[in-house]
């Protein structure tokens, strides 16, 4: 599985990705990347995830996500900031076994 972490520069989800990494299986790739890179590197991850930070851009994440497949969530304030690996890596898997939804509206 190919887990992206979206925020606005990269810095505090770099954190994060390194707790989901004792939790994740040898194959799995799991990166932080601030929102500005999405369009560059979205094909290659099987699932997006948002910082709460910017979940503001989930219309905007899911216009570039969804049409290729691609699930998106935004990830849980609390589990953020107490930067539960465990957690956001069980979060990831739910949203690639469930079943597509339609788009947020945007503001």
């Amino acid at each position: 599985m190919n887990v992206l972490l979206v925020c606005m520069a990269g810095i505090s989800t770099s954190l994060l990705v390194n707790n989901m990494r004792k939790f994740a299986a040898p194959e799995d790739k799991i990166e932080a990347r601030p929102v500005a890179d999405l369009d560059e590197v979205i094909r290659d991850y099987d699932t997006i995830l948002l910082g709460p930070q910017i979940r503001f851009r989930l219309a905007e994440v899911e216009s570039r996500a969804l049409p290729l497949g691609k699930p998106v969530g935004v990830l849980d304030m609390r589990l953020y900031g107490t930067m539960d690996g465990k957690a956001a890596m069980d979060y990831a898997r739910s949203l690639l076994n469930s079943p597509p939804r339609p788009a947020t509206p945007s503001l």
